[in-house]
Order: structure tokens, then C-alpha cells, then sequence
């Protein structure tokens, strides 16, 4: 990383003189390829935080605090308020007519917060006050990232040219696979040997401490990252900043169905690394396992993916990918503790559609959203997929709660609480299916 920030030192614009730089200017081709490997850079060395300190990892440490169903629905739904702080990121972009700054200070101090999370197991002067402690420092950290997320989805909407997007978030989503695998295979390893000789909380400081610094690495590649001018309004008015995405019509479709598609998927989402630790009795080596073949079919995919959306276009794309996820649910349902060869069908299905649907979704978020005003359109956005998840996470802590030890029976197959839930979901996405085929 560092010969890489050195072969860029002379060329990369420095932060205060491109601050200065007049409104209408635009970046140089040189400095926009180089912005773009930079951003590849940050990405693989953020990708190990995002990685580590969720799915599996982030379940199993909220069981180990005393979280039950309903916390996992909760911890699950903590990202809406991240999505709805995307529009305090709208405002103040708009306000100081800049993302960089805001977007390496708020990213920073919210990675920073997992140190602490990291030391939560050892407070134990702390007792049962330390699962309430670790969902407020999730809820403030998740809110950190709605302001992050929402400056660099304008900044990189401006600063990756158009028809290039498809290929070279391909490319970038390939590449911060890799360190996806090769991180969420080392911690699930590291994790399982302190589990086995009962450090489980020495391992969590482990593997959330290594996340941290990388992370922090992150942002300080992306400070270096060029900003291209910002278009925006001489002032800014609160009411025409949350209105004008819901009188964007095509705008307004995408967002609606893109709220329907976080319900369908979200009313399942916090239970299946819990219904695979819980039930299925899977190591967190082999959940690791299963991301890294997931990961390893996505490199594969998401060039083809990428070419595919430059030609046929994002919404042919989209469609496709969800209708090749909708069975994907049924691989945990039909899986045992001793037949897990539909959890190795879903890994490589989901290896296949799932780049169609992520990068689908955010290629066509940045063409609807126009670029003056652009930070409230994709902070409407994050609102309204938030209200989704929110809704759906909620739900289904409640639904699984609810059910408690009850078994359902679907024909030959016997459902549990989690287990129902996910074939829910296989019928959400089924619907959702026709909605973007149609609304979109």
C-alpha cells in the first residue's frame, strides 16, 4: 500500500487546492484514473472491516453478550438509522459543498468505535449492562456510516465516468473479494481456536482489533482520493431537500421497489448465521467457508456481470439476478447438521446473482439521482430501502420470538422459528421479482 500511495504522491491533488479549484472545473483524465485505483485501494482495506465485523462474526459476538432473537432483529434494523442520517450527510454536503472531509471524518471515528466494542467482553464490572452498551455504540457508529455512505455515493457517482461504470466497479468489486475471502476465512479460523480453549472473547478482540487498523488505513488512503467540483444550490432548503426525490417519478418507482426488495430479503436476514450456529451446529470456519466460495464464484460473475449491465443494460440485469436468488432461502431450510450440500449450492448461487443485484441497484441509483441535489436523492434512498430493513428486521425478531420452540410442518419438512421466516423471504423475493420487472 504504501509504494502504491508513493507512485500517486506527485500527482494526487492535494486536498486544500483542490478546494479551491473553481466550481465548473473539471478533473484532469490522469487524476480521475488515478482516483479510481485509489479508491480500489481503500476499498479492499475497508472490505476486511465490513467483512469481520458483521454477518457471522457480529451474530455469534451478540449471542456471546446475551443477545436473544429479538436483539438479533434489532441489531439487524440498526442500520436504519444510518440510512436515515444520509440526509444529515445530504445537508451538510450541500452546505459545505464538499464530501471528502466529511466523509474521512465521519468514517473514521465510526470504524474507531469498534475498539471499543472489541473490550466490551472484558468489562465485566459492567455485567448485563454491557449488550445495551454494545447496541448504542452500534446504533452511533451505523449512524456515522448514513453520512459516509451517502458523500461517497455522490462523490463517486461524479467521480467515475458513466459508461465506465459497470466494468470498473466489476473490476473493484472483484478485487475487494479477495480480501472478503481471505479475511472472513482467517478470523472464522482464529475465532474457532480461542472458542476451543474458551478465550471466545480474546478472539473477538482479535479479529475486531486487526479489522480496526485496517480500516483506519482505509480512510487514510481515501483523504488522498480526488473530489471532482460538486454541483449544488446556491442555498439550501431543508423542505426541497427531502422533497424533490418523491416528485422524481422514475426516481420515486426505484425507490419504492427498492424498499420492497429490503422487506422481502430483510425478514430473514439477522437469522441465518444464527440458525447455522444454533442449529445446524456450524463452526465459524465453515460459515467463513461458505462466504469464501460465495466470494470466490463472485470474482468470476461480477467482470461478466459488469459487461453484461454495459450492454443489455442494469434493469435486464437486476431482474435476472433476483429471479436466481429466490430459491437460495430453501438451501438453509432443507439443510441438516449432517447434509449440508444445499448450503454449498446456495454459496455458489449466491456468488452468481448477487453482484446482478448489489451493483445493479447502485448503478442505476446514480443514473436516476441527477447531479445537482444529488446527496438528498441518494439520501431518500437509504431512507426508504432503511424503512424496508427496519420494518422487516423488526418483524422478524418478533415473528421468531413469537414462535419461540414451535415446529411447523410443510409436507416432509419441519419448520422452525428461523426456518419459516426463510421461506417468507423465498416468496418476497418471488414478488419482487414482477415489481421491478414491471415498476422499474
Amino acid at each position: 500500500m504504501k509504494m502504491l500511495l508513493r507512485a500517486h504522491a506527485n500527482a494526487i491533488v492535494n486536498p486544500s487546492d483542490q478546494r479551491r479549484a473553481e466550481p465548473d472545473a473539471a478533473l484532469a483524465p490522469a487524476v480521475v484514473r488515478r482516483g479510481l485505483q485509489l479508491s480500489i485501494v481503500e476499498g479492499s482495506l475497508s472490505n476486511i472491516h465490513v467483512t469481520v465485523c458483521a454477518g457471522a462474526f457480529l451474530t455469534g459476538f451478540a449471542l456471546m453478550l446475551g443477545a436473544g432473537d429479538f436483539e438479533l432483529g434489532l441489531i439487524a434494523a440498526l442500520p436504519f438509522l444510518g440510512q436515515l442520517f444520509q440526509f444529515v450527510g445530504a445537508y451538510l454536503e450541500e452546505r459545505l459543498g464538499e464530501r471528502r472531509r466529511m466523509t474521512v471524518i465521519s468514517c473514521g471515528v465510526s470504524r474507531s468505535l469498534w475498539a471499543l466494542l472489541a473490550a466490551l467482553p472484558f468489562l465485566t464490572v459492567l455485567g448485563t449492562a454491557r449488550l445495551p452498551i454494545f447496541l448504542l455504540v452500534l446504533a452511533i457508529s451505523q449512524s456515522l456510516i448514513g453520512i459516509t455512505a451517502n458523500a461517497w455515493t455522490s462523490w463517486m457517482s461524479d467521480l467515475v465516468p458513466p459508461r465506465q461504470r459497470g466494468r470498473y466497479f466489476g473490476t473493484r468489486n472483484t478485487i475487494c473479494s479477495i480480501t472478503a475471502m481471505a479475511s472472513s476465512w482467517l478470523a472464522g479460523r482464529a475465532l474457532d481456536q480461542y472458542r476451543g480453549s474458551s478465550a471466545e472473547p480474546v478472539g473477538y478482540a482479535l479479529i475486531f482489533g486487526v479489522a480496526t487498523i485496517c480500516a483506519i488505513a482505509g480512510v487514510l488512503v481515501l483523504r488522498y482520493q480526488p473530489e471532482p467540483p460538486m454541483r449544488r444550490a446556491e442555498r439550501v432548503s431543508v423542505g426541497k431537500l427531502l422533497s424533490a426525490p418523491l416528485r422524481h417519478a422514475s426516481f420515486r418507482a426505484m425507490s419504492l421497489s427498492a424498499a420492497g426488495w429490503a422487506l422481502a430479503i430483510g425478514v430473514a436476514g439477522p437469522f441465518y448465521n444464527a440458525h447455522g450456529i444454533q442449529n445446524l451446529h456450524l463452526s465459524f470456519a465453515t460459515l467463513a467457508l461458505f462466504k469464501i466460495v460465495t466470494s470466490g464464484v463472485a470474482l468470476i460473475s461480477q467482470p461478466l456481470v459488469g459487461r453484461l449491465q454495459d450492454r443489455y443494460g442494469d434493469k435486464a440485469v437486476l431482474v435476472g439476478s433476483v429471479i436466481g436468488v429466490i430459491l437460495l432461502p430453501w438451501g438453509w431450510v432443507i439443510a441438516t447438521p449432517t447434509f449440508w450440500l444445499p448450503l454449498w449450492l446456495n454459496a455458489i448461487g449466491a456468488g452468481i446473482f448477487w453482484p446482478g443485484i448489489t451493483q445493479g441497484q447502485m448503478n442505476m441509483l446514480m443514473d436516476r439521482a441527477p447531479a445537482e441535489g444529488r446527496g438528498a436523492y441518494v439520501a431518500s434512498y437509504g431512507a426508504m430501502t432503511g424503512l424496508g430493513t427496519f420494518i422487516a428486521s423488526l418483524m422478524g425478531g418478533a415473528i421468531a420470538s413469537g414462535l419461540g420452540d414451535t415446529l411447523l410442518h410443510l409436507g416432509p419438512l419441519v419448520l422452525n422459528h428461523y426456518t419459516v421466516l426463510m421461506v417468507a423471504s423465498s416468496l418476497g423475493r418471488a414478488a419482487m421479482a414482477l415489481v421491478f420487472a414491471r415498476r422499474l
